[in-house]
């Protein structure tokens, strides 16, 4: 996810807290000290609390595709000043594994703690597409919350659209079900 750090008109600077809440990763911004949830995009605990983050556009994809659309993209450099070595991924284990950290919650039939979903909330109510469902339809078209929803894939660029039956964008997150399901326990799903 990708969030505007300008909140009531005042630049904020996130960290990682090391903090989970239902299963999620919570970040904290330096100013306030209030905690937020990285899925709900909004504060759960200090003083800001209730304040919602504005979501920006992003794109999950490799980086080959992301060069063809974009030749000109600026990298930031390796030369950290720090000894970690970047060329390797610290989470590579947490990713082949089949069971989510800190899961709760029991699955229904064929379901999987870290498949992939596409979450999108209307109206207070909480929906979720397996991602490997929209990629192999290309399109699928669901009502929900009494609104006209299209979930469309491109595969060249990995762009991932869901608009409303107006062609409006509709928020959405692409997430590990688990934590979707942490943080939306009613969820309705695809």
């Amino acid at each position: 996810m990708v969030y505007s750090r300008q909140i009531k008109g005042t630049e904020r600077f996130f960290g990682v807290s090391g903090l989970l809440y239902r299963s999620n990763v919570l970040m904290y911004d330096r100013g306030s000290e209030s905690l937020w949830s990285q899925i709900k995009g909004e504060a759960v605990t200090g003083p800001l609390t209730g304040t919602e983050l504005e979501v920006l556009p992003s794109t999950l994809t490799t980086w080959k595709k992301w060069r063809m659309q974009h030749p000109d993209t600026q990298v930031l450099s390796l030369e950290t000043g720090f000894s970690r070595n970047y060329a390797t991924d610290p989470y590579l284990d947490y990713y082949a594994q089949q069971s989510g950290f800190r899961s709760f919650f029991k699955l229904g039939p064929g379901e999987k703690e870290k498949e992939l979903v596409v979450g999108i909330v209307i109206d207070g109510k909480a929906k979720a597409y397996p991602l490997k469902e929209i990629k192999k339809a290309i399109q699928i078209k669901d009502k929900f919350a009494g609104i006209d929803v299209v979930l469309s894939f491109d595969a060249s660029t990995d762009q991932l659209s869901v608009v409303d039956g107006s062609g409006n964008n509709i928020e959405q997150i692409t997430v590990y079900w688990f934590v979707w399901k942490g943080i939306w326990a009613d969820t309705a799903r695809y």
